[in-house]
């Protein structure tokens, strides 16, 4: 029988579990479980906000979550004969929910509250709840739609040195301070998600067996000097991190960068599916959920990695996909190219190119009775694939955004009589049920459970 090294209460707080919880990144967050090389172990993980979006058909929880509190990890986790500039070989034997919690949400943030890919389209929060049976999903406010997962972490990755977190906390905090200056990134004026970057923020902390921040802020140095430089968990970095990557599943094999004596392994974030690019932010299909896991340790195998920048430790996790996949055969495919909504033309950006065939997907699926905000949640969650197809062609990247034809429950492909376009679209909206949403504006971050 596997042995669970750290178990959690979905039903609980973050704060109020058996095994403390973090969701900052420092070197000197404690571990708090020990495993030896080729131990199997289990990990069981809270949703990424623990436990804040409920099973209801309001997105008010969307709308005013407390995203000073994410992402809640489980760990840190100690490798003992791990050592700076190990590799640390982590292979994933299994995956799933937890008993009693089978569900799970997608949303959008209000533009004021965190944004998303498309908040300039879609401002208003929204949400959307799945049910979960076994490897199937549906959900009562996205009709017509039923898919198999691929469960996975969201966020997993090692405990970062003293010299790597001053990298981060040093570009990141120059990205910030350039938003409204002539040095602002060309690409900060075509999307709207602010801020720009997600710095220490002592407000929200939870550090692990070093406590809380309703505890320890301004009353404890040594917790207030770790919370203001440790690192929030938003974006994936040189340990891996919310990298957001849907094949890390049952199967896999991550060889992680180690940086720190133990490695000091902490995952969460877990999803049951996710589309390739999690567009709306709150995007995948998020859950509680367990991970079972073994390690090894690969001596001085950091080398391997290339060190691509100004550090040797500007590297990169490298990842082996696992035999295990939902199978699909028939799919429609969008593209998009470099070019703005507004028709200014962008020098090879993928990211443009990527936006536009997201939206040349949400506009055209909302043809056959879909809402827009339905099939924003849609691409951000079903097993669909992006991919960068041109970025060499001057000037425009083409990027595609690939869906499955076999989770529809119609025939979503352009029909050879247009006449018959409405009739299908009054299929599904004859169903009356479309995502949960809420008034644009006057969203204020708050978690009850706090008082």
């Amino acid at each position: 029988m596997v042995k669970t090294i750290i178990s959690v209460d979905p039903k609980k707080a973050p704060w109020e579990q058996e095994t403390p919880l973090h969701n900052r990144w420092h070197p000197d967050i404690p571990p708090v479980a020990t495993v030896e090389q080729g131990q199997v172990f289990r990990v069981e993980c809270v949703d990424w906000t623990g436990g804040q979006i409920h099973n209801n058909d309001s997105a008010e929880d969307i709308k005013n979550v407390d995203l000073s509190q994410v992402h809640y990890l489980s760990g840190p986790i100690q490798i003992p004969d791990a050592a700076p500039g190990d590799l640390l070989k982590v292979e994933f034997l299994n995956l799933g929910t937890l008993d009693g919690d089978e569900w799970g949400f997608t949303g959008t943030f209000a533009q004021e509250n965190g944004g998303g890919f498309l908040t300039d389209h879609y401002p208003a929060a929204s949400k959307a709840i799945w049910d979960i049976e076994g490897i199937y999903c549906s959900s009562r406010h996205i009709p017509g739609v039923r898919f198999a997962g691929l469960i996975h972490p969201g966020l997993i990755g090692t405990a970062p040195s003293k010299e790597l977190l001053e990298m981060w906390n040093t570009r990141e905090a120059t990205l910030v301070n350039e938003e409204g200056t002539d040095a602002e990134k060309t690409l900060c004026g075509c999307l709207s998600t602010r801020p720009l970057a997600c710095l220490p923020q002592a407000k929200g902390a939870m550090l692990g067996k070093l406590g809380h921040f309703t505890a320890k802020e301004g009353k404890d140095e040594t917790w207030d000097a770790i919370a203001g430089e440790a690192a929030r968990t938003v974006p994936g970095r040189e340990n891996g991190g919310n990298c957001d990557i849907k094949n890390l599943s049952r199967g896999c094999t991550v060889y992680f960068p180690v940086f720190v004596p133990g490695a000091n392994l902490s995952m969460g974030d877990m999803h049951f599916s996710q589309g390739d690019g999690e567009v709306s932010f709150c995007g995948a299909i998020e859950m509680s959920g367990f991970l079972e896991l073994k390690c090894s340790v690969i001596k001085d195998g950091m080398k391997i990695l290339p060190a691509v920048g100004p550090s040797p430790l500007s590297v990169n996790p490298i990842f082996e996909i696992g035999p295990l996949e939902p199978r699909y055969s028939e799919w429609l495919v969008f593209e998009g190219v470099s070019v703005d909504e507004k028709g200014v033309q962008h020098y090879l950006d993928a990211t443009i190119a990527y936006k536009r065939a997201v939206l040349n997907c949400i506009k055209y699926l909302a043809k056959f009775g879909y809402t827009e905000q339905q099939v924003y949640l849609m691409l951000s969650c079903i097993p669909c694939e992006g991919r960068i197809s041109g970025i060499v062609d001057v000037p425009n990247a083409v990027a595609t955004l690939a869906i499955p034809l076999a989770i529809f429950d119609r025939d979503v492909r352009p029909p050879s009589d247009m006449s018959k376009l409405e009739q299908l679209a009054s299929g599904i909206r004859i169903l009356e049920k479309d995502v949960c949403m809420t008034e644009v504006g006057g969203a204020v971050p708050y978690d009850p459970r706090l008082g």
